[in-house]
């Protein structure tokens, strides 16, 4: 409060601060030299006129003079009055190197000032004044509204004045929407690969104990019609009947068939027990990989790994839910 006050009043200044409307602010050299290594080096070549120094802070507003050099007094400042004049601050902040009064300047500005309008005058602000993240926030804002963001008239000063960052801003765009299809894309396909290991539980499921009306021929079913714990138990003991009644049977010749073959062999390749395994063929299977070409082979064990890594990462994804409750 007593450094507050004593910006307020005055008393004992030799510093009188020129601003854009020809008003004066009264200050103390000491003061502004301790505050700022800018500053006191413009004070050392400024000229005496009665005991006062006389300096120019031009091409910003009167009022953003007066909060910048109450600042450096008391690091005070009106929140209204920060808003009012934050982008003229952190001009000021940089270029009279003042980190305190930068960091407020770009706090605010990240928490919640920026609009669709301003973000590109307050991107360009950001990097010339050394302000890394806000401009990478201004970015992100730019990619995620880029279409109402590209008819402001920010965007068309911008890219009359500054055409090299129109072209930078536009392919982030485009890199942002790639990644975003690469991201969908290996959700998709990962979501492919769950449901096979969710497939191979099932038929094990299937083979071992039986479900419901279906199962191995060792075992007499009490068809209960309970819920059964594996979610891809339903569609497959379907394709299972299907293909135990299938006229046709031989691979390519039907669709289900050919579908319910292939999950033989998956099954055939993941299993570390065809000796004591009850899945039908899972031996055929392991003799069958031996003669196998090279390149068949190869697109097999991706898909095998692919597969188990789905396994493992929804088995991660279960114990750490369990942890949580």
């Amino acid at each position: 409060d007593a450094w507050d006050n004593l910006f307020k009043e005055g008393y004992g200044a030799d510093v009188c601060i020129l601003t854009n409307e020809k008003s004066c602010v009264l200050a103390h050299s000491n003061v502004l030299s301790i505050a700022s290594p800018v500053l006191a080096n413009v004070l050392r070549l400024s000229k005496v006129k009665n005991g006062m120094r006389y300096i120019k802070i031009p091409g910003v507003p009167h009022g953003a003079v007066c909060m910048f050099i109450r600042f450096l007094y008391s690091s005070c400042y009106e929140e209204e009055e920060l808003q009012k004049f934050v982008l003229h601050l952190l001009v000021l902040s940089h270029f009279y190197s003042i980190p305190s009064l930068k960091r407020v300047c770009i706090c605010s500005l990240e928490q919640g000032w920026l609009t669709r309008e301003n973000v590109i005058d307050v991107l360009q602000l950001a990097r010339n004044c050394d302000a890394p993240r806000l401009a990478f926030i201004c970015v992100r804002m730019v990619v995620k509204n880029f279409q109402s963001i590209s008819l402001t008239e920010g965007w068309r000063a911008m890219r009359r004045a500054n055409p090299a960052l129109e072209q930078e801003l536009v392919e982030s765009v485009v890199e942002a929407d790639t990644r975003k299809q690469e991201r969908q894309r290996k959700m998709e396909e990962n979501k492919v690969y769950v449901q096979l290991h969710e497939a191979m539980e099932a038929l094990l499921h299937i083979c071992k104990d039986g479900c419901r009306t279906i199962g191995p021929r060792d075992k007499v079913l009490k068809g209960s019609q309970g819920a059964c714990n594996f979610p891809a138990c339903k569609g497959l003991e379907t394709l299972v009947r299907h293909f135990s009644n299938c006229k046709t049977r031989v691979p390519g010749g039907c669709v289900h068939c050919k579908r319910m073959w292939q999950l033989l062999e998956l099954h055939s390749r993941m299993c570390n027990e065809p000796d004591s395994c009850k899945v039908p063929l899972c031996r055929h299977f392991k003799e069958k990989m031996q003669q196998q070409s090279k390149k068949d082979e190869t697109k097999w064990k991706v898909l095998v790994s692919k597969v188990i890594a789905a396994k493992n990462a929804v088995g991660s994804f279960s114990s750490r839910s369990k942890g949580l409750f």
